[in-house]
């Protein structure tokens, strides 16, 4: 669907909508609601209500010779980006989380730290094959959001890979064709030490640092071997040794009971499906709350019944979360419920 600034739009996942004032990405426009309030949103939750109004024949044309000169002006500007001429380069992959909006979508930027353009092409790969996130052209100096990426998309896919090719720098320099792969460990995109401040942005954010070359750092990342690495050295815990005789503490355990009339007033009206339904959102509620928490365990009491929310409950536990889990202790739940080990 293509959106023009000055077209008005309807919010799919929300009443109301207004009018499109800024595109700041391939996926996000920033639209401005009917209380002059301007808000970014991502292109796939808006419909367009009417298009912006478009020039009349009545209208004066331009001269050729004045487009000539925007056309002009427009691709000198694109030219000429802002150069540090520090001789540097540094290239992020950073990931910010958006645990308001459904099924708990993250924004994917990519940064150009540098003085290069930058060729981009990142996807996703899965047990079935690639799935494209974006590619583009980066110029130097800016960052860009890449795409959106949600909770299912993360549990069913590796991990990321980004290939970068480097051009136009203005030194000349000739730099290789950069791939880096990113392993996905679903746990660690629900657990908030992960997010941390940096100067990109004014929220916290997961980052990869895919490249970094600065004259005379010798712990530059400079291929895939560095790379690899910086994730492994950035994985090991500091050594606190004021804290190397503290007792340990021990990991809290959730419980949650999901019977249907525990979590709604009256199932009148209510199917089997949107039984079904409600529980498996309070599911998958209570297991990123537990976390984000660092619980230990979470206990979910499903009962006996016919056996459909407890082979859901189990069947995404293993391919979405790729956790482990058992039967809950017999002496106090009987049959009705499982322990999922974090």
């Amino acid at each position: 669907m293509t959106i023009n600034i000055g077209d008005k739009v309807r919010f799919l996942n929300d009443v109301g909508g207004g009018v499109v004032v800024k595109i700041i990405s391939k996926t996000q426009v920033m639209v401005k609601d009917n209380d002059d309030f301007e808000y970014p949103f991502p292109i796939n939750e808006l419909v367009v209500v009417e298009k912006a109004v478009q020039k009349t024949a009545e209208q004066k044309p331009k001269l050729k010779s004045e487009v000539n000169n925007i056309n002009s002006i427009a691709t000198e500007m694109i030219q000429k980006p802002e150069i540090k001429n520090d001789n540097s380069t540094e290239v992020i992959f950073a990931i910010l989380s958006k645990p308001e909006t459904d099924n708990n979508q993250f924004e994917c930027y990519l940064i150009n730290d540098s003085d290069h353009f930058i060729f981009y092409h990142v996807v996703l790969r899965g047990e079935t094959g690639y799935v494209k996130i974006d590619a583009e052209v980066l110029e130097p100096n800016t960052k860009i959001q890449i795409g959106i990426i949600d909770r299912e998309q993360i549990n069913a896919s590796k991990e990321i890979i980004v290939q970068m090719l480097f051009y136009n720098h203005p030194y000349h320099i000739l730099h290789e064709l950069i791939e880096r792969k990113i392993k996905i460990i679903p746990l660690k995109f629900f657990q908030s030490h992960n997010f941390v401040e940096n100067e990109y942005f004014d929220e916290n954010a997961y980052q990869f640092v895919l490249l970094k070359e600065v004259p005379g750092l010798g712990n530059s990342i400079k291929n895939n071997d560095d790379f690899e690495r910086h994730l492994v050295e950035k994985e090991l815990p500091e050594e606190d040794l004021s804290k190397r005789f503290k007792q340990r503490k021990e990991a809290k355990t959730v419980e949650v009971d999901l019977h249907i009339n525990q979590l709604v007033d009256s199932v009148i009206g209510m199917s089997n499906a949107e039984i079904l339904q409600k529980q498996m959102d309070v599911f998958h509620k209570t297991m990123t709350e537990a976390i984000s928490s660092k619980a230990g365990k979470v206990i979910l009491i499903h009962g006996i019944g016919n056996g459909t929310l407890k082979e859901k409950l189990r069947e995404s536990i293993t391919q979405q979360y790729k956790l482990s889990f058992e039967d809950a202790s017999f002496r106090e739940y009987g049959f009705g419920a499982t322990l999922v080990v974090l």
